[in-house]
C-alpha cells in the first residue's frame, strides 16, 4: 500500500499558495480590522508588559505566543511577521500535497485552502497561526510516513518541536496530532501485522468497549459526573461572558448541569464549526458571508469524514489509521465544543485551529489512496518482458 514517490514538486502550486496566504494577511490587517478585532493582538512590545503582570507565573501559552512574535518581530515589524509564518503555512502545505496533487479533486482542494476564515487566521500573529503551522509540520510526517514509506530522519526533531507547540497552546487538540504521529511512527509494524488481523466489525468493537470502559470509570470515580464538570463549564462561559464589549454573546443558552452539556452538544457541535446562525446572518449582515461559509465548511467536513468511513471498509491499511483518527476526533470535538458555542465570532476563530488536522488530514490520506490505486492500477497494464 506504500509507494515511494508520486512525481515531482509543482512551482506552480507553491507560488499560488503563498500567494493566497500573503493575501489573506494582507485583507486581515486592512479589510477585516475594521470589522473586528484580531484576536489577542500579539504584538512585539506586548511581551514586557505582559510578563511584568504575571510574575512568577511561568511559561504559559500566551507568554510562549508573545515571546515568538517578539523575536520575529524585531526582524520584520508590524504585519509582515505574521506575513513571514502565513509564507511557511504556504510552504508547508505544498510539501504536504505536492506530490500528491494531481490525484486530488482540484475545486475541493482549493476550497479547503482558500476558506476566506482559514486564509485570515493563517495570516494573522495569534496562537491559531501558531497551531496551524504547527500542525502542517505533523500531518506532513504523519502522511508521508504512514502512506509513502518514508524513513525517519533528523527532521523528526521538528515534528517533535511542533507536537509539543501544540501541547502548549491547545493541549485539548493535541490528542488527535499524538493519536496520528504515534500510529505514523510505528505504522510499517502496524502494516505488517495488526492491519492484516483486524477486521471492521473487530475495531467497532474495541473502540465500543473503550468508550463503554472509560464511562463506567468516570462513573465509579465520580470524577466526570461530579462538580468538576460544572466547573469546566463555568469556567468556559465566564470566559465568554467576562467580557461584556462582546456583542455577538449568546446569553440565552441554559448552562448548568450535566444534562445541559449533553442537549447543547447535539445543536453546539455542528453550529459551532459553522459560527452564526442564519438569524444571526440577517441580524447582523457583515456575519452573512461567515454563515454561508461556515455551511459550506460543515458541508466540506462531511463528506471527507464519509469518504474516511468508506475507505476504512475497503482498506484493511488505511482501516489502522483511519479509525482511531476519527474515534479521538469525535471525542475531542465532544468535550471541546462548549469554546465554539458561546460566541460565533470565537467559533470562526478557534476552528481554524483544527483544520489542518479536520480538513488537510483526510484530504491527504485521499490522496495517497487514490495515487497508489493509480500506481497499482498503471503497474498491472505493463506487460512483462521476455
Amino acid at each position: 500500500m506504500k509507494i515511494s514517490i508520486f512525481g515531482s514538486s509543482s512551482t506552480g502550486l507553491l507560488v499560488r499558495l503563498i500567494a493566497a496566504h500573503t493575501f489573506g494577511t494582507l485583507f486581515a490587517y486592512t479589510v477585516y480590522a475594521r470589522f473586528t478585532q484580531l484576536g489577542d493582538r500579539y504584538e512585539s512590545n506586548d511581551i514586557a508588559t505582559y510578563l511584568e503582570m504575571r510574575d512568577g507565573e511561568g511559561l504559559t501559552s500566551t507568554i510562549f505566543t508573545l515571546t515568538v512574535y517578539s523575536n520575529v518581530g524585531s526582524v520584520l515589524p508590524s504585519f509582515l511577521s505574521p506575513m513571514l509564518l502565513g509564507i511557511f503555512i504556504a510552504i508547508f502545505t505544498w510539501l504536504a500535497f505536492r506530490d500528491v496533487y494531481t490525484h486530488l479533486n482540484n475545486k475541493l482542494f482549493w476550497t479547503c485552502n482558500l476558506f476566506p476564515h482559514f486564509l485570515i487566521w493563517s495570516g494573522t500573529a495569534s496562537k491559531e497561526q501558531l497551531v496551524i503551522l504547527s500542525g502542517m509540520v505533523i500531518i506532513n510526517f504523519a502522511a508521508k510516513r504512514s502512506f509513502a514509506a518514508k524513513n525517519l530522519s533528523i527532521s523528526l526533531i521538528f515534528v517533535l518541536l511542533a507536537m509539543l507547540v501544540i501541547l502548549l497552546i491547545r493541549p485539548n487538540y493535541f490528542v488527535i496530532y499524538f493519536v496520528i504521529f504515534t500510529t505514523a511512527l510505528i505504522s510499517p509494524w502496524l502494516h505488517r501485522i495488526v492491519s492484516r488481523r483486524l477486521s471492521v466489525g473487530v475495531w467497532v468493537l474495541i473502540f465500543c468497549l473503550l468508550t463503554i470502559g472509560v464511562a463506567t470509570y468516570l462513573a465509579l470515580t465520580s470524577a466526570f459526573f461530579s462538580e468538576d464538570v460544572i466547573d469546566f463549564m463555568d469556567r468556559v462561559q465566564n470566559s465568554f461572558y467576562a467580557y461584556s464589549s462582546a456583542g455577538s454573546n449568546r446569553y440565552d443558552i441554559q448552562w448548568e448541569d450535566l444534562y445541559d452539556f449533553l442537549y447543547n452538544s447535539l445543536w453546539g457541535i455542528p453550529q459551532g464549526f459553522i459560527g452564526p446562525t442564519l438569524i444571526e446572518g440577517i441580524s447582523k449582515p457583515v456575519q452573512f458571508p461567515a454563515f454561508l461559509e461556515g455551511i459550506l465548511y460543515l458541508s466540506i467536513l462531511s463528506y471527507l469524514f464519509f469518504k474516511l468511513l468508506q475507505l476504512s471498509i475497503k482498506s484493511r491499511i488505511l482501516r489502522l489509521h483511519i479509525v482511531p483518527y476519527i474515534y479521538v476526533c469525535f471525542a475531542i470535538v465532544f468535550v471541546s465544543y462548549p469554546y465554539l458555542m458561546f460566541n460565533p465570532g470565537s467559533a470562526l476563530r478557534y476552528k481554524q485551529s483544527m483544520h489542518p488536522i479536520l480538513i488537510f488530514y483526510p484530504l491527504l490520506i485521499l490522496a495517497y489512496y487514490r495515487a497508489n490505486h493509480f500506481m497499482k492500477t498503471k503497474i498491472k497494464k505493463i506487460p512483462d518482458e521476455h
